[in-house]
């Protein structure tokens, strides 16, 4: 029980947004004190017209309320405190500007409206704050449910996330993100919160496995990834494919990384599958010891004395472009099985590609890779797929310099179904050498490797009665995930659907109405039978489109053909 309501931070005043104006008036005001003292003192010579006097006056004025305006702007831009007091003056001219104001009207002919605005707050911290709106029936309140893209714009600011109460609801900015940067040497594994990447930010593989990292040529990718490798390698086993044969082909002869190191399109190939033996063999041994510690049901990896094995692919991209049909085949049932099984036997999969894509990586696949990472830029279409529907009215923002440094590393990150935050790749500090690095790892042995170990067989992945077990470890893995976080899909209306997707309502309707006529899934609906789609299913109806006009097909075929080999799949 609350005693006291809430503190959420000043409130938003129309006053505010001069307050540049006041603060050039208040600086002028105090530099001029000089001025006139220069003036009381002379007075007499004032009063006789003494031009000298006079041009020395004019002078020290005129200096007094420049280097004010200039003080008001430094104090605004280059204090801490004064970008508070910036910011509370930008948020108010947005509000006077947009109209969220209630007016007033006073009586008299020349009388000016009173303006008052909603019960707005602002909480402000050292990286980030709140931006409260009072809801509760007021008339704005339609419009402040969808700010957090409009603030991220106002405030050059980065959309963290949303909180909902009673009667308000919340919206974090972060900002100075650049602040909580790293270098290369400070990336470590921590127990219960996972690697870390920057300050506060972590990957948490076992909470959520895999990884999608995505970049244009010149962002960071590879440094990322090769900062990756070298922090995980500290705490478990990686396996590394380099279809280009570029970044690591230095390390493949080094003691951790001999014989794990794959170019060949064929040896990639053969790497893939090799890990889906070894995430197999694991989960033999994990049954075995449950039988033997008369466990009731398969604990994670960790608890049996397993170290965490991870395969990395670089330039996904480029790996596709060279496969044939049955090497794609091969690749995708290999990675399909290691995305959806690999979480509770400790396999995981890293993917780094420059531009994210639906026709390399599946949708199926993609809704299986929980962290998502890039650097540099990408296309509207790009961070659409990286980081999903609950993403679609954030500004993503592209900054190729900071303070006037050129930057790299830039960009986005977070769990798929969260709201992404500004993301900055660990630093390489002077001097640094990966390579220097990489050759001091210690190698960990893999004992389920067939390769390192002949008793282990490669047939072992088609023993289905393991599968079976693994199937149902990662689906009871998945519910406790799910009923752990108590947190529900964001559902969209069919009117949001076309939006997102870019087209019009009506041809949504018609494509999920044909859907569940047709029996291939069933579609939420809200209190008024109407139709509510979740990210997922978004994305679904989403890909239909492509798959229809990819391929010219009517409505009816391209709906059968596309479930048809989905089922396939």
């Amino acid at each position: 029980m609350r005693l006291l309501p809430e503190y959420r931070g000043r409130r938003i005043r129309p006053y505010m947004r001069k307050l540049n104006v006041t603060l050039a008036f208040v600086f002028s005001f105090v530099l001029l004190l000089p001025a006139f003292a220069f003036g009381y003192v002379n007075i007499d010579a004032l009063k006789a017209v003494d031009v000298k006097t006079i041009v020395i006056l004019a002078v020290l004025s005129v200096l007094a309320i420049v280097l004010g305006i200039w003080f008001s702007w430094f104090f605004r831009e280059q204090t801490p405190f004064g970008k508070k007091v910036d910011r509370l003056g930008i948020l108010s001219k947005y509000f006077f500007e947009h109209g969220f104001y209630y007016e007033k009207k006073r009586s008299g002919q020349n009388a000016k409206s009173k303006i008052r605005y909603p019960k707005i707050y602002v909480k402000q911290r050292k990286y980030d704050l709140d931006i409260s709106f009072e809801m509760a029936g007021n008339k704005f309140q339609d419009k402040f449910s969808k700010m957090g893209g409009e603030l991220e714009k106002t405030l050059f600011m980065d959309f963290m996330e949303t909180v909902d109460d009673v009667k308000y609801k919340t919206y974090t900015m972060a900002y100075q993100a650049f602040l909580n940067r790293i270098n290369v040497t400070d990336v470590t594994y921590e127990k219960g919160k996972g690697l870390l990447l920057m300050k506060n930010f972590y990957w948490d593989f076992d909470s959520d496995p895999h990884l999608l990292v995505a970049g244009g040529t010149g962002g960071g990718k590879t440094v990322l990834l090769q900062t990756l490798v070298l922090a995980l390698a500290k705490i478990g086993v990686v396996d590394i494919c380099d279809p280009k044969q570029a970044d690591f082909v230095a390390i493949a002869d080094m003691p951790a990384f001999k014989g794990r190191v794959a170019f060949d399109v064929e040896d990639i190939i053969q790497r893939f599958e090799k890990a889906e033996v070894i995430m197999m063999a694991r989960y033999k041994f994990m049954n075995d010891e449950r039988v033997r510690l008369k466990h009731k049901s398969l604990k994670k990896y960790y608890e049996y004395g397993l170290e965490p094995y991870f395969i990395s692919c670089d330039e996904l991209n480029a790996l596709m472009a060279m496969l044939d049909y049955k090497q794609r085949e091969r690749l995708d049932k290999s990675l399909g099985n290691i995305l959806f099984l690999g979480r509770q036997a400790g396999v995981f999969d890293i993917s780094a590609m420059q531009k994210p894509s639906r026709e390399d990586l599946g949708s199926k696949l993609q809704a299986n890779i929980n962290m998502r990472l890039n650097v540099g830029r990408l296309d509207d279409g790009g961070y659409d797929i990286m980081y999903g529907g609950v993403n679609r009215n954030k500004d993503f923002k592209y900054l190729k310099y900071i303070s006037g440094r050129r930057v790299y590393g830039r960009g986005y990150g977070a769990i798929m179904g969260d709201v992404a935050r500004e993301f900055f790749s660990p630093n390489m500090p002077r001097g640094f050498e990966f390579y220097d690095e990489f050759i001091k790892l210690e190698r960990h042995e893999n004992r389920f490797d067939p390769d390192e170990n002949p008793e282990i067989s490669v047939d072992i992945v088609n023993d289905k009665e393991l599968l079976a077990v693994a199937t149902e470890a990662t689906n009871q893995a998945n519910q406790m995930s799910v009923n752990k976080n108590q947190t529900e899909d964001v559902k969209y209306n069919l009117k949001e659907v076309a939006d997102n997707i870019g087209v019009s309502r009506p041809q949504v309707f018609k494509v999920v109405k044909m859907i569940e006529d047709d029996g291939y899934t069933t579609f939420e609906h809200d209190d008024t039978d109407k139709q509510v789609l979740t990210s997922s299913e978004v994305a679904l109806v989403k890909e239909l489109f492509d798959f229809k006009a990819t391929n010219d097909l009517t409505w009816s075929n391209a709906v059968e053909q596309y479930f048809t080999k989905e089922s396939e799949d």
